[in-house]
């Protein structure tokens, strides 16, 4: 699009360069003719055509202007636009890594989230495993304590029984050996006493038996035997109730020891028994200890494996935590990054709002600068107005030898307003399509040429007539024509002056919208429709400004 524009900008510039020169052309056989014609009319005429050339030449000059200006700032525009959609793409793309990152963010936040509750859970669970080896560690204790004490009691009693069996069996023993050993004295010397009176009687019983063989043998009287076989058998009486109250004697001692030995039986039952007890009681102590201990082995290694398993959770804690915190730091990162973009955005935004409110403010002053050119041009217009006035005074004579040239001037009016209108459509059709306008603009300016070039001959031929005709009262009012046309040479110059100036405050304007470009750049969409708005609003109103004033120019002339 800008290179066709720039083609046909020059083209148009192009044409309307040559216009003038074709239009001098055709005027110098006119002028040829109106020397030919009296001084009056020569000099009338003179006026009249340097008058419409001048007209011609500055909307010529005003349409090739406008036109190169136009195309020029539709450039400028459709690069605002490249560059503020390239700006769009780069925000949007910007928009979507900082949606991105902020989802990353929410599912950091979430995955965190369920890290906390895990660890959380792992937490209470190893709260409830510490409170369980706790409590199983004091209930160990205590096991083992009562079992120390069971043991400690059970070999204490152990201990104090043996030792009272053993006292028991010595006491018993010893009091047995004693009375025994006292009871088998007393019945040895019972025994030796009976046997020595026994011995001693059976001695004595001999020798009386002996000395009664030997009285016998001796004296052989039967009187003294008797009595001495009575005393002998007297004597054998006690001697056999000496033998029983021995052998009684003898069967109390062995009824006596049978008794002591039964005692003994006894106690060495008893003994026995208490040794089994013993046995029994060393034996259950032995299961128990045995089953205690297994407890006891059970329990530690239930121990050994909730340590391991508390020490395997508090290293799963431990990496979570590493991880946890790495987490954090990348997060930390992630949101120092969006906040560091949030703040060069911010600060970018800043910058374009100072932008647009500088490019408010330039517009602020080409709006005072397009009012104090409309209050100039209101002010000409009043000049030209008493002008006129004094010209419409001047022609009041001349009123009914130009009503030709009226009519021709109402013809020019007719076709002007049709220039108008065209250009006006030329302006839509610019908006909708920059191709399409300048073709149509081209035509435009082909047409009022050409209408341009025809009304002068008409005009001319009219005022040729005319002039042959009031060739002595236009005498009268040359001086008042040239006055009009002085002061109408003035006004040109004035509004050549001015056009200048807004030639120059727009080209400063575009120079602040070319420093202002890498600001906008960087502008959202709501700012850069505004910006193109507000451009494209000064450019309407500068065009309608220049063409104002060329249809301005060309209605007074």
């Amino acid at each position: 699009m800008p290179p066709k524009n720039k083609n046909k900008s020059a083209n148009s510039n192009d044409k309307p360069a040559g216009n003038p020169q074709d239009d001098a052309s055709k005027k110098i056989p006119k002028l040829s003719k109106a020397e030919t014609s009296p001084n009056s009319r020569s000099s009338s005429g003179k006026l009249t055509k340097l008058l419409s050339a001048l007209s011609y030449l500055v909307l010529v000059s005003g349409a090739a202007f406008a036109s190169f200006y136009l195309q020029r700032v539709l450039t400028e525009v459709h690069q605002i636009r490249a560059e503020g959609e390239e700006a769009l793409q780069k925000n949007s793309k910007v928009l979507q890594k900082v949606e991105n990152a902020l989802q990353q963010v929410n599912t950091m936040q979430l995955s965190l989230e369920g890290l906390e509750a895990a660890v959380g859970r792992t937490q209470a669970e190893l709260e409830s495993t510490n409170r369980a080896l706790t409590k199983g560690e004091t209930e160990t204790r205590r096991v083992e304590e009562v079992l120390q004490k069971l043991q400690n009691e059970i070999l204490r009693d152990l201990s104090e029984g043996i030792r009272e069996v053993k006292q028991a069996r010595e006491h018993d023993f010893s009091s047995l050996e004693k009375t025994l050993e006292v009871r088998l004295a007393e019945l040895s010397r019972s025994i030796a006493d009976s046997v020595a009176e026994f011995t001693g009687a059976q001695e004595e019983a001999q020798a009386q038996l002996s000395k009664l063989k030997i009285q016998l043998k001796e004296h052989n009287e039967p009187g003294n035997l008797k009595d001495e076989l009575l005393s002998i058998t007297t004597a054998v009486a006690g001697l056999h109730t000496a033998n029983e109250v021995a052998e009684g004697n003898i069967g109390v001692l062995r009824e006596q020891i049978v008794s002591v030995s039964s005692e003994l039986q006894t106690r060495n039952k008893e003994m026995a028994s208490l040794s089994e007890e013993i046995e029994s009681v060393r034996s259950l102590v032995q299961t128990t200890a045995g089953s205690l201990k297994q407890d006891v082995s059970a329990s530690q290694a239930i121990v050994q494996a909730m340590s391991d398993r508390i020490q395997s959770v508090v290293d799963e804690q431990l990496h979570t935590s590493q991880a946890l915190q790495s987490l954090q730091t990348v997060l930390r990162g992630e949101l120092s990054k969006t906040e560091t973009r949030a703040d060069d955005l911010e600060t970018k935004l800043k910058v374009t709002e100072e932008s647009i409110e500088a490019l408010a403010n330039s517009a602020t002053e080409q709006a005072s600068r397009v009012e104090a050119f409309l209050s100039k041009y209101d002010s000409h217009e009043s000049s030209l107005a008493s002008q006129s006035q004094v010209a419409e005074k001047a022609r009041q004579a001349l009123k009914e030898e130009l009503g030709g040239l009226r009519s021709s001037l109402g013809e020019l009016q007719a076709s002007i307003e049709a220039l108008a209108d065209t250009n006006t459509k030329l302006e839509a059709e610019e908006r909708m399509d920059d191709d399409v306008e300048a073709e149509s603009l081209e035509e435009a300016i082909i047409q009022t040429e050409e209408l341009q070039n025809e009304e002068p001959e008409n005009v001319g031929q009219k005022e040729d007539e005319a002039a042959e005709e009031v060739a002595l009262e236009e005498a009268a009012a040359e001086e008042a024509v040239e006055e009009v046309a002085a002061e109408e040479a003035v006004e040109e110059e004035v509004i050549r002056e001015e056009v200048a100036e807004e030639e120059e405050a727009i080209e400063e304007v575009v120079e602040e919208e070319e420093a202002n470009e890498e600001v906008v750049e960087e502008d959202s969409v709501t700012e850069e429709t505004v910006e193109d708005n507000s451009v494209t609003d000064e450019l309407d109103q500068e065009k309608t400004g220049v063409e104002e004033v060329s249809l301005e120019d060309e209605d007074r002339q």
